[in-house]
């Protein structure tokens, strides 16, 4: 351990020796570079504003004209006086040495005479030149602006050294500070040059450590970096970046998608310049031109055509032939103008749809979202039959040409989109209700729709067989108690919140019919989107959010109107993140699809029959059905057709209510569903043997249902899901017995085999092991096991007639005999 300690404290020792190695060796260059300076400097003059140039926006470490910061010094001159010949104002220009001789000799001074700090001399040209500065074009610019003519210039001569001349530049006086997003263009650009020592200059001017290691995180990533790399021609782009924005989008883990994102705002601004001419592009241009949607609005072509023609925009094209050829490519951009602003709001737009994903995956998983994601999708577990989202509880087959998993991931964003978004609001939102959180019971139905479409991992599984329902109504209610100040009583609490779930069952879901195509523009002003990035408005979500399904998304391009909609706006943010291709190419050019059919989302291949469901008003107003014994031979035919039109008629008269899980006939209505995987009340008023006659003849072959027939409650699985079938089973072996019916009575299966048994039956009897209510007669829907052996003995449950062999031993009828 000693000699441990002694190797770390040498390499502690060696660590720091290295870094005040590096220190000075960084002091000890300055210093030769600041020799250099001394060296080249030619003392100070006032020279007319007209003679000084400026270096091209290309030179590394060049500041961007920016407007702005014009407007900015114009507004301090007009409050304070411009002081052009104030030292602290200055400005640095490089002179030859044949020029200085000769303005020198027109001026009619000597050289010493530039180095009177206190009266500087006025330096003359002869000739129409122009002295090039390293620095200070804004004071310049604002002061020409201003109406001054002169300024005060430090000279150098041609001769300095380029590390010296960037010296100069980079630490100007009275400069205003270098942004996040400049320092690390940059700092960038001198790493891809090998320039160390500039390296670490820049390096030094984040002003935190914090924020140097979110950019050393932002270079570890490689396909980021390369992403950004892109974008380093282009000066304008960089402003609006800040390293908490850094932060925010390497915490997303969707670098697949900011890469996508990345790479379209390259493919934009590619288009539009040169990588010649990439330095041409300034950051107020870009300001003002992005969001926009030339190819969705009129409005936005003319206002991009009025900002070309007054020169608001790209001012330093000159040209009116380019600025026309400039203007002609902005309008012809598809989607929206994108640049690294567009990214960074859009990126808040994701930040709550991706903690919903990543509430399908373990806390500390690897790799990116999507990684996760792909290593935990099987194709086996998918049905390609039901494999398109088309509302939120129906489906439809996938084209035989697509990405099952990239179709799946897709579906599973625009999930996220639709209930986990937090909309903003502003004065013009129509905001009708107040929310209330539901993002559990949103999770829970991520994680069906997520098993549905092959993804299967621990989290999801845990998700589907939670009781949101419950949980939702225990919260209401412990709100109320608590806004009122009411007692909390648990017991009592426990009873509300069970009867308080069973009403949301009866609460009816409008039929998502297939709804036409949102419009993508508009001619009227109150249906035009209000944002063109991140969030949408309450009331433009609450407008769009039925709509965010493929089919939509992904349908043709429609043609241009004076305004984008909102449904537009967030089309084009999806396709920035997860591309327009090649899910466009399959969707948008498809013949417009039949009849959707209703798939539940819990169970892919489960369709209710409409034969097994009964009428729920017929029930509430009939006189309880007698439990036992049934009268022997056929049933009442007249009857039957009665409740077969009077179930017709109700199918007919609720076409609005959406079929959303598989209906357990007998145990449940259609409008009294209750979802899967979850003990669930039998709340119609039937006995237990209509409960096992209409069963046995709905035939049904996708569930399994558990029948605790002791206590009026049910349980239903997904046939095909064994895994929360056997979970459940398990639970209930340790204080229940099972029991099943086949042609020979009840009996008891295997526990060992139970699950699989279940599985091959469809129906399972669970009974509470020393259940004190063994002696329970006929109660509603309710039979204690010697009664269900008896029933199950004397009559078939299949179809309620008497067995034959019973009907045998009874007396033949007595006839009366003919007269």
């Amino acid at each position: 351990m000693g000699r441990t300690l002694l190797i770390e404290l040498s390499d502690a020792g060696s660590s720091t020796d290295n870094m005040e190695l590096v220190n000075n060796t960084l002091g000890h260059r300055a210093n030769l570079l600041a020799q250099q300076r001394l060296q080249c400097y030619r003392g100070c003059a006032t020279i007319e504003i007209r003679h000084l140039g400026f270096e091209s926006e290309v030179v590394l470490g060049s500041r961007p004209l920016d407007q702005g910061n014009i407007k900015r010094l114009l507004n301090i001159f007009h409050l304070e006086g411009c002081a052009n010949l104030e030292p602290e104002n200055r400005v640095a220009a490089i002179i030859s040495e044949q020029t200085l001789q000769s303005s020198l000799v027109h001026t009619g001074i000597t050289r010493e005479a530039l180095f009177n700090r206190i009266n500087p001399p006025n330096l003359l040209f002869a000739e129409p030149i122009q002295l090039l500065c390293v620095y200070g074009k804004h004071r310049l610019k604002a002061g020409e602006a201003f109406g001054e003519d002169r300024w005060l210039v430090d000279l150098y001569l041609h001769e300095i050294s380029t590390d010296a001349l960037a010296q100069l530049r980079e630490e100007s006086t009275n400069a205003q500070c270098f942004k996040d997003g400049e320092i690390y263009r940059i700092l960038r650009q001198y790493q891809l040059l090998h320039n160390t020592a500039q390296e670490q200059k820049w390096w030094a001017r984040f002003k935190s450590e914090e924020r140097r290691k979110d950019i050393r995180r932002l270079q570890r990533n490689k396909l980021l970096c390369e992403g950004f790399d892109r974008l380093l021609p282009y000066i304008g782009l960089w402003d609006p970046l800040r390293t908490s924005q850094v932060e925010r989008i390497l915490w997303l883990r969707c670098h697949e998608s900011i890469y996508n994102y990345l790479c379209q705002i390259h493919r934009t601004w590619s288009l539009l310049f040169s990588e010649d001419t990439a330095y041409l592009v300034d950051s107020t241009s870009v300001r003002l031109v992005e969001g926009l949607m030339p190819s969705y609005s009129l409005e936005d072509r003319n206002h991009l055509s009025e900002l070309m023609r007054t020169e608001r925009i790209f001012p330093l094209i000159t040209g009116e032939g380019e600025r026309e050829t400039l203007q002609n490519k902005l309008i012809k951009i598809s989607g929206r103008i994108l640049s690294i602003n567009t990214l960074v709001q859009d990126t808040l737009y994701l930040e709550r749809p991706v903690k919903a994903f990543r509430s399908l995956l373990p806390r500390k998983f690897k790799g990116t979202v999507r990684q996760a994601l792909l290593e935990r999708w099987k194709l086996d577990n998918l049905d390609r039959a039901s494999a398109v989202q088309m509302s939120e509880h129906s489906f439809e087959e996938a084209p035989t040409s697509v990405n099952l998993f990239s179709l799946g991931m897709t579906q599973l964003w625009l999930f996220t989109l639709r209930h986990f978004v937090k909309p903003h609001i502003d004065a013009k939102c129509n905001q009708l209700a107040t929310s209330w959180s539901t993002e559990r019971r949103s999770l829970g139905k991520m994680a069906i729709l997520a098993r549905q479409l092959g993804f299967s991992s621990t989290e999801i599984n845990m998700l589907r067989r939670e009781d949101f329902e419950r949980a939702d109504s225990d919260r209401i209610l412990r709100a109320i108690c608590t806004e009122d100040f009411y007692q909390i009583d648990e017991a009592k609490l426990k009873v509300m919140t069970n009867s308080l779930k069973d009403f949301w069952r009866h609460l009816s879901r409008m039929k998502e019919v297939q709804s036409q195509i949102p419009d993508f523009a508009t001619d009227k002003v109150e249906q035009m989107s209000r944002r063109r990035s991140n969030c949408p408005l309450w009331d433009e979500h609450q407008r769009d959010r039925s709509h965010l399904f493929i089919e939509h998304i992904y349908s043709a391009d429609q043609p241009c109107a004076r305004y984008p909609t909102s449904f537009a706006v967030t089309r084009e943010i999806f396709f920035s993140f997860f591309g327009k291709h090649p899910l466009y190419d399959i969707f948008a050019k498809a013949p417009a699809p039949a009849p959707e059919q209703t798939i539940p989302a819990s169970d892919p291949d489960e369709q209710p029959s409409s034969e097994s469901e009964q009428p729920h008003d017929q029930i509430a107003d009939e006189s309880p059905i007698e439990l036992l014994p049934h009268p022997p031979g056929t049933p009442d035919r007249l009857r039957e057709e009665l409740n077969s039109r009077q179930t017709a008629s109700l199918v007919h008269d609720m076409e609005g209510v959406e079929q959303d899980v598989p209906l357990a006939a007998g145990f449940e209505d259609i409008i009294c569903k209750a979802p899967l995987e979850t003990r669930a009340d039998i709340c119609v008023h039937r006995k237990v043997a209509e409960i096992l006659q209409m069963w046995y003849a709905s035939c049904n072959t996708s569930l399994v249902v558990l029948f605790l027939f002791e206590s009026r409650r049910y349980y239903k699985f997904h046939a095909e899901d064994g895994l929360a079938l056997r979970s459940v089973l398990q639970d209930l072996s340790r204080e229940h017995y099972f029991l099943i019916i086949n042609d020979y009575g009840v009996g008891a299966p295997d526990l060992n085999k139970v699950c699989e048994v279940a599985l091959a039956e469809r129906l399972v009897l669970v009974g509470k092991k020393d259940n004190p209510s063994q002696g329970i007669q006929d109660e509603q829907g309710r039979i204690s096991v010697d009664k269900l052996r008896d029933y199950v003995i004397k009559y078939d449950v299949r179809t309620g007639k008497r067995r034959a062999e019973i009907i045998s031993d009874r007396p033949a009828k007595r006839h009366v005999p003919k007269s």
